[in-house]
Protein backbone atom coordinates (compact mmCIF):
# COMPACT_ATOMS: atom_id res chain seq x y z
CA UNK A 1 0.00 0.00 0.00
CA UNK A 2 1.33 3.74 -0.73
CA UNK A 3 0.58 6.66 1.17
CA UNK A 4 1.16 10.33 0.52
CA UNK A 5 1.84 12.52 3.24
CA UNK A 6 1.20 16.54 2.94
CA UNK A 7 2.11 19.49 5.47
CA UNK A 8 4.38 17.07 6.87
CA UNK A 9 6.71 18.75 9.42
CA UNK A 10 10.26 18.08 10.43
CA UNK A 11 9.45 16.70 13.70
CA UNK A 12 7.20 13.94 11.98
CA UNK A 13 9.11 12.32 9.27
CA UNK A 14 10.97 10.03 11.83
CA UNK A 15 7.70 9.30 12.71
CA UNK A 16 6.52 8.60 9.26
CA UNK A 17 9.26 5.98 8.81
CA UNK A 18 8.59 3.67 12.06
CA UNK A 19 5.52 3.42 11.28
CA UNK A 20 6.02 2.51 7.51
CA UNK A 21 8.73 -0.27 8.78
CA UNK A 22 5.82 -0.81 11.57
CA UNK A 23 2.92 -1.16 8.69
CA UNK A 24 4.96 -2.58 5.60
CA UNK A 25 3.51 0.24 3.77
CA UNK A 26 5.23 3.17 1.59
CA UNK A 27 5.04 6.77 2.42
CA UNK A 28 6.10 9.20 0.55
CA UNK A 29 5.75 12.98 2.86
CA UNK A 30 5.32 16.99 1.23
CA UNK A 31 6.24 19.66 3.27
CA UNK A 32 3.62 21.64 1.69
CA UNK A 33 0.05 21.56 1.96
CA UNK A 34 -2.62 20.23 -0.03
CA UNK A 35 -4.41 21.84 -2.55
CA UNK A 36 -6.35 21.39 -5.71
CA UNK A 37 -3.21 22.29 -7.79
CA UNK A 38 -1.38 18.39 -6.09
CA UNK A 39 -3.32 15.84 -7.80
CA UNK A 40 -0.84 14.99 -9.92
CA UNK A 41 1.17 14.26 -6.64
CA UNK A 42 -1.29 11.67 -5.15
CA UNK A 43 -1.68 9.68 -8.89
CA UNK A 44 -0.23 5.86 -7.52
CA UNK A 45 -1.60 6.12 -4.05
CA UNK A 46 -4.17 4.63 -2.20
CA UNK A 47 -4.37 6.73 0.71
CA UNK A 48 -3.29 10.14 1.78
CA UNK A 49 -2.75 11.83 5.19
CA UNK A 50 -3.11 15.15 6.08
CA UNK A 51 -4.12 17.97 8.97
CA UNK A 52 -7.42 19.57 9.53
CA UNK A 53 -7.09 23.53 7.86
CA UNK A 54 -4.32 22.89 5.60
CA UNK A 55 -5.84 21.36 3.26
CA UNK A 56 -8.59 21.52 0.49
CA UNK A 57 -10.86 18.63 0.51
CA UNK A 58 -13.82 19.89 -1.22
CA UNK A 59 -16.60 18.06 -3.15
CA UNK A 60 -14.65 18.86 -6.39
CA UNK A 61 -11.21 18.26 -5.28
CA UNK A 62 -12.60 14.71 -3.57
CA UNK A 63 -14.22 13.48 -6.94
CA UNK A 64 -10.71 14.25 -8.87
CA UNK A 65 -8.98 12.75 -5.60
CA UNK A 66 -11.16 9.66 -6.52
CA UNK A 67 -10.47 9.72 -10.13
CA UNK A 68 -7.13 9.83 -9.40
CA UNK A 69 -7.18 6.63 -7.10
CA UNK A 70 -7.26 7.85 -3.64
CA UNK A 71 -9.70 5.56 -1.61
CA UNK A 72 -8.47 6.89 2.17
CA UNK A 73 -7.84 10.18 3.92
CA UNK A 74 -6.17 9.84 7.51
CA UNK A 75 -6.16 13.25 9.32
CA UNK A 76 -3.45 13.87 11.27
CA UNK A 77 -5.91 15.86 13.76
CA UNK A 78 -9.02 15.31 15.64
CA UNK A 79 -10.50 17.71 14.12
CA UNK A 80 -11.59 17.33 9.62
CA UNK A 81 -13.16 20.15 9.40
CA UNK A 82 -11.30 20.86 5.90
CA UNK A 83 -13.11 17.72 4.30
CA UNK A 84 -16.53 17.75 2.70
CA UNK A 85 -17.92 14.23 4.41
CA UNK A 86 -20.99 14.33 2.59
CA UNK A 87 -18.92 13.97 -0.72
CA UNK A 88 -16.35 11.38 0.58
CA UNK A 89 -19.10 9.22 1.38
CA UNK A 90 -20.80 9.56 -1.92
CA UNK A 91 -17.58 8.50 -3.60
CA UNK A 92 -16.64 6.06 -1.30
CA UNK A 93 -13.67 7.62 0.03
CA UNK A 94 -13.52 6.86 3.55
CA UNK A 95 -11.81 9.07 6.25
CA UNK A 96 -10.32 8.78 9.66
CA UNK A 97 -9.75 11.16 11.94
CA UNK A 98 -6.42 10.82 14.84
CA UNK A 99 -6.15 10.76 18.54
CA UNK A 100 -3.69 11.16 20.21
CA UNK A 101 -2.43 11.08 24.40
CA UNK A 102 -5.07 13.11 25.63
CA UNK A 103 -2.47 14.58 28.30
CA UNK A 104 -0.64 16.61 25.48
CA UNK A 105 -3.78 19.28 25.80
CA UNK A 106 -5.20 18.58 29.41
CA UNK A 107 -1.81 19.12 30.87
CA UNK A 108 -1.43 22.23 28.70
CA UNK A 109 -4.85 23.40 30.31
CA UNK A 110 -4.14 23.10 33.67
CA UNK A 111 -0.67 25.41 32.50
CA UNK A 112 -3.09 27.49 31.43
CA UNK A 113 -5.30 27.94 34.52
CA UNK A 114 -2.36 28.86 36.94
CA UNK A 115 -1.41 30.98 34.43
CA UNK A 116 -3.85 33.27 34.59
CA UNK A 117 -4.82 33.31 38.34
CA UNK A 118 -1.23 33.79 39.01
CA UNK A 119 -1.27 36.43 36.34
CA UNK A 120 1.93 34.76 35.47
CA UNK A 121 2.19 36.51 31.67
CA UNK A 122 2.01 40.00 33.74
CA UNK A 123 4.66 39.59 36.22
CA UNK A 124 7.06 37.89 33.28
CA UNK A 125 5.64 41.07 30.74
CA UNK A 126 7.23 43.21 34.05
CA UNK A 127 9.81 41.64 35.11
CA UNK A 128 11.07 42.41 31.65
CA UNK A 129 11.21 45.95 32.12
CA UNK A 130 13.00 46.14 35.92
CA UNK A 131 9.31 46.48 37.47
CA UNK A 132 9.56 44.08 40.50
CA UNK A 133 7.07 45.32 43.03
CA UNK A 134 4.17 43.47 43.99
CA UNK A 135 1.26 45.97 42.53
CA UNK A 136 -1.53 44.68 41.23
CA UNK A 137 -0.38 41.24 40.50
CA UNK A 138 -2.50 39.37 43.69
CA UNK A 139 -3.62 36.27 42.32
CA UNK A 140 -6.21 33.49 43.43
CA UNK A 141 -5.99 29.59 45.21
CA UNK A 142 -7.07 26.83 43.00
CA UNK A 143 -8.69 25.37 46.36
CA UNK A 144 -11.08 28.50 46.49
CA UNK A 145 -12.44 28.19 42.78
CA UNK A 146 -15.03 26.64 41.13
CA UNK A 147 -14.14 25.08 37.87
CA UNK A 148 -16.73 24.38 34.69
CA UNK A 149 -15.31 21.84 32.23
CA UNK A 150 -17.29 21.90 29.30
CA UNK A 151 -16.82 18.76 27.34
CA UNK A 152 -15.88 15.46 29.26
CA UNK A 153 -14.52 13.32 25.97
CA UNK A 154 -10.99 11.90 26.94
CA UNK A 155 -9.41 15.37 27.00
CA UNK A 156 -11.87 16.61 29.39
CA UNK A 157 -11.78 14.01 31.64
CA UNK A 158 -8.04 13.87 32.38
CA UNK A 159 -8.22 17.80 32.68
CA UNK A 160 -10.54 16.63 35.44
CA UNK A 161 -8.19 13.97 36.73
CA UNK A 162 -5.57 16.63 36.50
CA UNK A 163 -7.77 19.16 38.57
CA UNK A 164 -8.46 16.88 41.67
CA UNK A 165 -5.50 17.00 42.98
CA UNK A 166 -5.72 20.88 43.82
CA UNK A 167 -9.11 20.46 45.85
CA UNK A 168 -11.21 23.12 43.82
CA UNK A 169 -14.48 22.13 43.17
CA UNK A 170 -15.10 20.92 39.28
CA UNK A 171 -18.83 20.77 37.48
CA UNK A 172 -18.85 19.95 34.39
CA UNK A 173 -21.50 20.18 31.48
CA UNK A 174 -21.52 17.37 28.28
CA UNK A 175 -25.05 16.47 26.69
CA UNK A 176 -23.70 12.62 27.16
CA UNK A 177 -22.53 12.62 30.61
CA UNK A 178 -19.96 9.75 31.73
CA UNK A 179 -20.41 7.75 34.03
CA UNK A 180 -16.73 6.73 35.29
CA UNK A 181 -15.77 10.17 36.19
CA UNK A 182 -15.53 10.93 39.79
CA UNK A 183 -14.87 14.56 41.85
CA UNK A 184 -16.89 16.01 39.47
CA UNK A 185 -20.70 17.45 39.34
CA UNK A 186 -22.91 17.15 36.16
CA UNK A 187 -24.81 20.62 35.96
CA UNK A 188 -26.77 22.57 32.91
CA UNK A 189 -24.72 24.89 31.03
CA UNK A 190 -26.60 28.01 31.99
CA UNK A 191 -25.61 26.65 36.02
CA UNK A 192 -21.99 25.86 34.91
CA UNK A 193 -22.10 29.91 33.17
CA UNK A 194 -23.35 30.94 36.32
CA UNK A 195 -21.30 29.19 39.11
CA UNK A 196 -17.70 29.04 37.60
CA UNK A 197 -14.42 31.00 38.36
CA UNK A 198 -12.80 29.58 35.18
CA UNK A 199 -14.55 28.04 32.45
CA UNK A 200 -12.49 25.31 30.25
CA UNK A 201 -13.50 24.31 26.76
CA UNK A 202 -13.33 21.11 25.38
CA UNK A 203 -15.65 20.14 23.14
CA UNK A 204 -15.86 19.46 18.97
CA UNK A 205 -16.59 22.13 16.57
CA UNK A 206 -20.18 21.76 15.57
CA UNK A 207 -23.01 23.72 13.99
CA UNK A 208 -24.39 23.76 17.46
CA UNK A 209 -21.09 24.01 19.29
CA UNK A 210 -20.03 27.61 16.87
CA UNK A 211 -19.76 30.69 18.97
CA UNK A 212 -21.40 28.88 22.18
CA UNK A 213 -18.96 31.23 23.75
CA UNK A 214 -21.08 34.71 23.02
CA UNK A 215 -22.37 38.06 24.21
CA UNK A 216 -25.47 35.74 25.99
CA UNK A 217 -23.20 33.09 27.45
CA UNK A 218 -20.87 35.42 28.86
CA UNK A 219 -23.25 37.78 30.06
CA UNK A 220 -24.27 34.83 32.37
CA UNK A 221 -20.86 34.33 33.70
CA UNK A 222 -19.27 35.56 36.93
CA UNK A 223 -17.89 38.86 37.13
CA UNK A 224 -13.96 38.32 36.51
CA UNK A 225 -14.73 34.88 35.20
CA UNK A 226 -11.23 32.96 33.52
CA UNK A 227 -12.23 31.48 30.15
CA UNK A 228 -9.53 28.99 29.02
CA UNK A 229 -9.84 27.43 25.60
CA UNK A 230 -7.41 24.79 24.39
CA UNK A 231 -9.77 23.25 22.18
CA UNK A 232 -11.25 24.99 18.76
CA UNK A 233 -10.92 28.75 17.90
CA UNK A 234 -14.39 29.22 16.76
CA UNK A 235 -16.10 27.87 19.61
CA UNK A 236 -15.79 31.43 21.02
CA UNK A 237 -16.83 34.82 19.70
CA UNK A 238 -13.60 36.26 19.69
CA UNK A 239 -15.41 40.06 19.11
CA UNK A 240 -18.03 39.51 22.19
CA UNK A 241 -14.94 37.91 24.12
CA UNK A 242 -12.96 41.02 23.25
CA UNK A 243 -15.84 42.92 24.70
CA UNK A 244 -15.75 41.00 28.02
CA UNK A 245 -12.54 41.53 28.45
CA UNK A 246 -12.47 45.52 27.79
CA UNK A 247 -15.74 45.83 30.30
CA UNK A 248 -14.37 44.07 32.55
CA UNK A 249 -16.53 41.49 32.99
CA UNK A 250 -13.80 38.93 31.87
CA UNK A 251 -10.80 38.84 33.95
CA UNK A 252 -8.42 36.65 32.21
CA UNK A 253 -8.20 34.70 29.42
CA UNK A 254 -5.70 31.72 28.49
CA UNK A 255 -6.61 30.55 24.57
CA UNK A 256 -4.71 28.34 22.74
CA UNK A 257 -6.42 29.31 19.26
CA UNK A 258 -8.57 31.48 17.46
CA UNK A 259 -11.03 31.46 14.98
CA UNK A 260 -9.82 32.59 11.48
CA UNK A 261 -6.33 31.32 12.66
CA UNK A 262 -6.32 29.05 9.72
CA UNK A 263 -4.82 31.97 7.78
CA UNK A 264 -1.58 32.40 9.20
CA UNK A 265 -1.46 29.04 12.10
CA UNK A 266 2.04 27.07 11.41
CA UNK A 267 3.46 29.89 9.23
CA UNK A 268 6.31 32.55 10.73
CA UNK A 269 4.80 35.73 10.22
CA UNK A 270 7.56 37.80 12.20
CA UNK A 271 8.46 39.68 8.93
CA UNK A 272 7.85 43.23 9.00
CA UNK A 273 4.30 44.59 6.90
CA UNK A 274 2.35 41.04 7.56
CA UNK A 275 -1.02 41.35 8.83
CA UNK A 276 -2.59 38.55 10.96
CA UNK A 277 -5.89 38.35 11.88
CA UNK A 278 -7.27 41.63 13.28
CA UNK A 279 -8.94 40.10 15.93
CA UNK A 280 -6.31 37.97 16.78
CA UNK A 281 -3.72 40.85 17.87
CA UNK A 282 -6.46 42.78 19.40
CA UNK A 283 -6.82 39.20 21.90
CA UNK A 284 -3.06 39.50 22.43
CA UNK A 285 -2.71 42.83 23.33
CA UNK A 286 -4.19 43.38 26.35
CA UNK A 287 -2.23 42.22 30.17
CA UNK A 288 -4.58 39.87 31.07
CA UNK A 289 -4.23 37.48 28.13
CA UNK A 290 -2.22 34.47 27.37
CA UNK A 291 -2.86 33.72 23.65
CA UNK A 292 -0.15 30.89 22.29
CA UNK A 293 -0.48 29.54 18.36
CA UNK A 294 -2.50 26.13 18.86
CA UNK A 295 0.74 23.78 20.21
CA UNK A 296 -1.51 22.39 23.39
CA UNK A 297 -0.89 19.68 21.39
CA UNK A 298 2.58 19.83 20.93
CA UNK A 299 4.27 16.44 22.76
CA UNK A 300 6.09 13.81 21.14
CA UNK A 301 3.85 11.60 22.27
CA UNK A 302 1.09 13.28 21.00
CA UNK A 303 2.66 13.87 17.46
CA UNK A 304 3.52 9.70 17.17
CA UNK A 305 0.46 9.06 18.36
CA UNK A 306 -0.93 11.57 15.77
CA UNK A 307 0.71 9.97 12.92
CA UNK A 308 0.11 6.26 13.74
CA UNK A 309 -3.51 6.72 14.04
CA UNK A 310 -3.23 8.43 10.53
CA UNK A 311 -1.33 5.40 8.96
CA UNK A 312 -2.88 2.48 11.16
CA UNK A 313 -6.44 4.21 9.95
CA UNK A 314 -6.00 3.64 6.36
CA UNK A 315 -3.88 0.39 6.70
CA UNK A 316 -7.32 -1.06 8.59
CA UNK A 317 -9.56 0.42 5.78
CA UNK A 318 -7.35 -1.60 2.98
CA UNK A 319 -7.46 -4.43 5.13
CA UNK A 320 -11.40 -4.41 5.45
CA UNK A 321 -11.04 -3.94 8.91
CA UNK A 322 -13.42 -1.43 10.72
CA UNK A 323 -11.78 1.65 13.08
CA UNK A 324 -13.52 3.73 15.97
CA UNK A 325 -11.69 6.52 14.37
CA UNK A 326 -13.58 6.16 11.11
CA UNK A 327 -15.63 9.28 10.14
CA UNK A 328 -18.76 9.30 9.23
Amino acid sequence: MKIVAFSVRTDEKKYFDTFADKYGVEISTHSESFTSDDIDKVKGYQAMSVCDGMCDLSETVLENLSSAGIKYIGFRTIGCNSVDIKAAKRLGIRVSHSEYSPYSVANYTVMLILMCIRKAGYIMFRSHTADYSLGPICGFEMQNLTIGVIGTGRIGKAVIQNLSGFGCRIIAYDPYPSKDLNNVEYVTLDELYKESDIITLHTFLSEETYHMINKESIAKMKDGVILINAARGALVDTKALIEGIESGKIGSVGTDCCEGEDEFIRTDQKYYGRVLNHDYIILKSFQNTIVTPHVAFFTNQAVSDMVESSVKSVVDFEAGRQTPLEVN
